[in-house]
């Protein structure tokens, strides 16, 4: 000990001497020793106090090295004395907390064991150091050598800290990351992943989730490991409403000590929340080019300010909308969205033509103000509907692609006087109509893709103020027809009922298979007439003309129904978050979209579904098909187990098929329906029950492992 220290000096360094002393016993016993809770906010202090000891000892050791003889005026042997030893206590204290944040809930990387050793090492050494001091001339060698020693170690250890707190690149990345990374690729190569919300993540996660520090278990540096999750499970889920743990955090109150990224880090903004959520909700697409979405994306106007250097737009001058009556507008068949961040302007897309009616328009004449663009691109549209969609006095972009119009009411649209671009491909408009367009005030842009114009008739349509796209021609290059169009909406065919294809293109060569091959121009069947539909069939179909190549195929899957359930009893109640129509989602005849949020399926977890069906009058009932769906990157899975019986009443039913579904044994990307079989001896019956029993524990190789899986349902059909 230093028996010459003053009074306070010797305070605090006894007190550095009995810090290490617990220190190293720590350490010896680091295995069996478990941090009680009220220590975690010492441990929390370290990013705080560290930088004391570095500056101190760093300036001490310096200073040292600098000294070039005995008595010389460049040093102060009591401000020396007094500055190495405030950098020994501070390196203790340093040390002391940043043992116990090591403690708390992290992965132990080699990056965090080498820096909380060279820590240790240096409070201990530090100690050590001020101790023999005064044996240490700072003239001679053997001080500078141990001053550029510790430098060394200060250097190293702080980098070390530096990697853990902001990732390995922190030195060289700059602080516009994500700007400057996603600026250097061109729009149409940009993914959404690698050039969106890679970046975010880099700026806003990595550091307390890297290779070197992963905490709660969590890495989010590849795509595999965002996809595995942490110890409190998958990052998101799709079926859950705030789409899982990512997003949860996120939303958290700021002061919520689970909020992410924690109070003190850089926040993520709103609209990489927004970003964030778009893409997840899609389905977590990790090679998705921005391109191929739809410009009222989120995501999409996102990449466009990031990688597109924030092109200036269209500027809106109105009011915006109520969003107590925006957010009242929406529903599962039809989306109203601010067309970007910030911006009064509203966009409209409308899904699932079997529940349009012309009301689904007029219901939002409310906001005719604010809605400057509307998507009904394969919506049952006519043209009646666009009296109602002239009142749109902001319209700017109206897209008409694939619908029912035949152009007679085209005129009315001329009543919009900021309509800018329209689309009309795969409609069966005439010439003389588009003709008519070129009076519009202030149309720029008109789609005619796949229309029945003539090559002649498109050649016409040369017109300075308005650009008419009508696809590529070629006189020398072959290209590619679009595919048939299957006109049937409904997937479950009772009766009769056959299915009809088309072709927007005069001459065109339809064919199609019925067992799933892909259909060519010399084997397949040459559709004439409706196809009649006899069983569970998925038809394939592609397009043939003398000159193109043949289209893409399409294909469709048809469910024959032969009797219709007259009334339906759910013994068990579904998921409160996915209860559809109730018991009419399982016999209303339409087929659900492969989204769990869509409003019609039936989901399952915590019970099993448990339901009855009855007949008016008996029927000679020999199969039925249930209608599942499966998204394994959701948890949705087909049923473990599925049983069904039948009888006269519901008092005298006896077991007539035990069914153990397919499952699936890996990842699989998306959602898909499945159809579930049961076949049984033909007999009168009136009542028929059917249980599906979710899976009680999903496989070791999903990131949800252990947990329950879903079970969704939305239609059950009886042959």
């Amino acid at each position: 000990m230093r028996h010459y220290l003053s009074d306070w000096k010797a305070v605090i360094y006894n007190l550095a001497f009995f810090l290490n002393g617990l220190l190293i016993f720590l350490l010896v016993f680091e295995s069996r020793f478990d941090v009680p809770g009220w220590m975690f906010p010492l441990g929390r202090l370290h990013p705080v106090v560290l930088h004391f000891p570095l500056v101190a000892l760093l300036i001490y050791g310096c200073w040292t090295i600098i000294v070039e003889k005995q008595g010389s005026v460049r040093w102060n042997a009591d401000l020396a004395d007094t500055l190495l030893l405030l950098g020994t206590f501070t390196a203790t204290i340093a040390a002391f907390s940043g043992f116990i944040l090591s403690k708390e809930d992290s992965e132990v990387s080699s990056t965090l064991l080498w820096h909380k050793y060279l820590g240790v090492g240096i409070s201990i050494g530090s100690v050590a150091w001020y101790g023999l001091a005064r044996y240490l001339s700072p003239w001679k060698i053997p001080a500078k050598s141990v001053s550029f020693l510790f430098i060394v170690l200060l250097l190293a250890a702080g980098h070390l800290g530096g990697n853990l707190t902001h990732g390995e690149d922190f030195l060289t990345i700059p602080s516009n990351f994500s700007e400057e990374t996603a600026g250097k690729v061109s729009f149409e190569e940009a993914e959404v992943y690698e050039n969106l919300i890679r970046p975010v993540l880099q700026q806003k996660c990595y550091s307390c989730h890297n290779a070197d520090k992963s905490k709660g278990g969590l890495q989010m540096h590849t795509a595999e490991l965002l996809l595995k999750g942490g110890k409190s499970g998958m990052l998101w889920d799709t079926t859950q409403k705030d789409l899982g743990l990512l997003l949860g955090r996120v939303h958290l109150p700021l002061d919520d000590k689970k909020h992410m990224p924690p109070r003190g880090k850089v926040q993520l903004t709103a609209e990489e929340v927004v970003l964030i959520a778009e893409w997840v909700r899609a389905g977590s697409d990790f090679k998705q080019k921005v391109r191929t979405l739809s410009p009222q994306n989120p995501v999409y106007s996102y990449a466009k300010n990031t990688l597109g250097g924030h092109r200036v737009g269209d500027i809106y001058t109105f009011e915006a909308a109520d969003a107590e009556e925006v957010r009242a507008l929406n529903n599962n068949y039809r989306v109203v969205k601010p067309y970007a961040p910030q911006s009064p302007a509203l966009f409209v897309n409308f899904y699932n033509k079997t529940a349009f009616k012309s009301s689904e328009i007029s219901d939002l004449l409310r906001l005719k103000g604010q809605i400057v663009s509307m998507d009904f691109s394969k919506m049952p549209v006519k043209d009646e509907d666009l009296k109602i969609i002239s009142q749109f006095t902001e319209l700017r972009k109206l897209l008409l692609n694939f619908t029912e119009i035949q152009g007679e009411t085209l005129p009315e649209l001329k009543k919009l006087p900021n309509l800018k671009e329209l689309a009309l491909s795969g409609t069966a408009v005439q010439i003389s109509q588009i003709k008519a367009l070129e009076s519009f005030p202030s149309l720029t842009k008109v789609y005619l893709w796949s229309t029945a114009l003539t090559t002649h008739e498109q050649q016409t349509l040369v017109n300075k103020k308005i650009r008419f796209e009508t696809g590529f021609r070629s006189d020398t290059v072959i290209i590619a027809l679009n595919p048939p169009v299957i006109e049937n909406e409904q997937q479950i065919v009772m009766g009769s009922t056959g299915v009809k294809l088309k072709h927007q293109i005069p001459g065109t060569e339809i064919r199609y298979t019925l067992d799933g091959t892909l259909p060519d121009s010399s084997k397949a069947l040459i559709y004439s007439q409706p196809i009649p539909i006899t069983k569970n069939t998925t038809i394939k179909a592609r397009a043939f003309k003398a000159g193109w190549y043949g289209s893409a195929p399409v294909d469709k899957m048809f469910i024959k129904a032969t009797y219709h359930i007259d009334s339906v009893r759910l013994i068990l109640p579904p998921d409160t978050k996915y209860k559809g129509k109730g018991p009419a989602s399982l016999t209303d005849g339409i087929k659900s979209s492969t989204e769990t949020g869509s409003g019609n399926w039936l989901g399952y977890r915590d019970t099993n579904f448990e339901s009855l069906f009855f007949f008016d009058k008996p029927a000679k009932v020999g199969s039925l098909t249930i209608s599942t769906l499966c998204n394994v990157g959701g948890s949705v899975f087909p049923p473990a187990h599925v049983e069904v019986w039948g009888g006269s009443d519901e008092h005298s039913l006896q077991l007539l098929k035990t069914i153990k579904p397919l499952l699936p044994g890996k990842m699989i990307e998306g959602s898909r329906e499945l159809l579930i079989d049961a076949n049984f001896e033909p007999q009168q019956l009136s009542c028929l029950k059917i249980i599906a029993r979710p899976l009680s524990k999903l496989p070791s190789w999903h990131p949800a492992k252990g947990k329950k899986a879903w079970v969704f349902l939305d239609e059950v059909i009886v042959n």
